[in-house]
């Protein structure tokens, strides 16, 4: 059969491990592709009118019709679902073919999504048993009931059919297909990889909470570190690769399982890497490791340095001097770290923020502060405890629902000017002495960042980078020409992967 995905955003390692899978089988795979250039989900730059002028929908459309397909399928967030839908309108106005979703929105909400005219059918959770099963049945025009995680129609009525369990064996699937996304991504660069799926922790505004709840808390598992070798071996060998991203939500969570891994990294590797950690975690046997096999960079969820809404979260436990502890554990073995940091959570205070300054301004080996924007998903615990606090009504959590908006409802002219001093200083906070931070905090630094430009914080945070070497940073601002090129000549050859 022909398979055409369809997505918009970053690599995505779901679908690189659905097309492996289905070229294994004899599918023919396609992938049609929006690099979603200067959109709200870009982790860079967000520019309405430049995200206009470099759309790439009219290359999706015309990859959609050219490759036949016989079925088309979406991957969205809650972020990227309004683009989804709005490609899967058009395309069933020219072809009469089998459209399904998956990914992370259609699996908070299915019912919503199984609303439009447009969608066919929705699989909730993992693909990987789900997927093929339904292409099984789409070929031989077999009964849907044997498919899990599918929801479907049968006349006017909408059909959940009972979830698989998650795949035990992780290293039984083959390794992604990196092919499919080649042609957009230099691969030689930094090759993402994934060692486990699913999180232990449950913070009440994450999907992978909902996801671990949907299988019974039986979500997260570790592959072997043998076979995390060998997939690092093979694609070396076939991509020549010169940093490794481990985007595991949490790297070190298994000693045993690192200690070992790790040990096998060194020798067969060797390469620089970055990872995601939790600081409870961390000791200095840990970081000391890290530092040796070639960490170059961890990065940690913080999100407020205030306690109790950080408990009320659900976040990472631990008290602040947990945090400090394993922040100056890193200091002392050259370990830089980046730090989550969320604006938007309720009940914080300008004084937190204030506070939260002070903190970061005595850490040696901060990298980067990354400042998010608290986004909420449907129907997860957060979206509630919003509704219960005032801060979204019925109106607001249905458009959520229905992705009419993008989830965050962040509209920054209705800002404290205050607050958008402090989320540009935590944005450039590491190149600022101690003094320095002081200075602003106390005068009226605030007021005078609260008013620079985007391009201005841009370039700053362009030189924090290059004072700090940070590879990652770079490699966004390398990465822009090449997709800007990508938006004006498509390759010609790689969109279509043959099996």
């Amino acid at each position: 059969m022909n398979v055409t995905f369809v997505h918009q955003g970053r690599e995505n390692l779901g679908l690189e491990m659905l097309s492996a899978m289905l070229k294994q089988a004899g599918h023919r795979v396609t992938l049609a592709y929006d690099m979603g250039l200067f959109g709200k989900n870009d982790n860079v730059f967000y520019i309405p009118a430049l995200e206009k002028i470099f759309s790439q929908e009219k290359e999706v459309l015309k990859t959609i019709l050219d490759s036949k397909p016989d079925v088309i399928a979406f991957s969205s967030f809650t972020g990227t679902h309004k683009w989804c839908l709005d490609i899967a309108r058009k395309v069933k106005q020219k072809l009469d073919v089998p459209v399904i979703f998956g990914g992370v929105h259609p699996t908070l909400v299915p019912d919503r999504v199984m609303e439009k005219a447009a969608v066919d059918y929705v699989i909730t959770g993992e693909g990987e048993i789900a997927f093929p099963a339904f292409l099984s049945a789409v070929e031989k025009k077999e009964d849907f009931r044997s498919v899990p995680n599918l929801v479907w129609r049968r006349g006017g009525e909408i059909i959940r059919n009972s979830m698989s369990p998650p795949v035990n064996d992780l290293d039984s699937l083959p390794y992604p297909d990196k092919d499919l996304f080649a042609p957009y991504l230099p691969l030689e660069d930094d090759y993402v990889i994934m060692t486990s799926r699913g999180c232990p922790n449950r913070c009440v505004y994450c999907g992978e909470s909902h996801t671990n709840r949907l299988y019974n808390y039986r979500y997260f598992r570790r592959r072997s570190a043998a076979g995390s070798l060998d997939e690092l071996k093979e694609m070396k060998s076939r991509y020549k690769f010169r940093t490794v991203s481990f985007n595991d939500p949490i790297f070190f969570t298994d000693r045993k399982w690192l200690f070992e891994f790790l040990e096998g990294y060194r020798s067969e590797i060797n390469l620089p890497f970055r990872c995601f950690g939790q600081v409870r975690y961390l000791d200095d046997e840990i970081a000391e490791l890290l530092k040796e096999s070639g960490c170059y960079c961890v990065e940690f969820g913080l999100q407020t340095w205030n306690e109790k809404i950080r408990e009320e979260l659900n976040i990472a436990p631990g008290g602040n001097e947990l945090f400090l502890s394993a922040f100056k554990t890193c200091d002392r073995y050259g370990l830089l770290y980046d730090v989550d940091h969320m604006f938007g959570i309720p009940g914080e205070s300008i004084e937190d923020f204030k506070s939260g300054a002070l903190l970061y301004a005595g850490l040696r080996r901060l990298n980067r502060i990354k400042v998010h924007h608290l986004s909420y998903f449907p129907r997860l615990p957060a979206v509630e405890m919003a509704k219960n606090k005032g801060i979204l009504n019925e109106s607001d959590i249905e458009a959520l629902e229905n992705a009419e908006e993008a989830g965050d409802f962040f509209h920054p002219e209705k800002e404290n000017p205050d607050l958008k001093g402090y989320r540009v200083l935590y944005k450039i906070l590491p190149m600022l002495s101690p003094a320095k931070i002081n200075k602003i905090i106390n005068g009226r630094g605030l007021e005078k960042l609260g008013r620079m430009p985007g391009p201005a914080v841009n370039f700053l945070q362009l030189m924090l980078a290059v004072k700090k070497r940070d590879f990652r940073f770079r490699l966004y601002f390398k990465y822009y020409p090449l997709r800007i090129y990508r938006k004006f000549f498509p390759p010609r050859k790689g969109i279509e992967n043959e099996s």
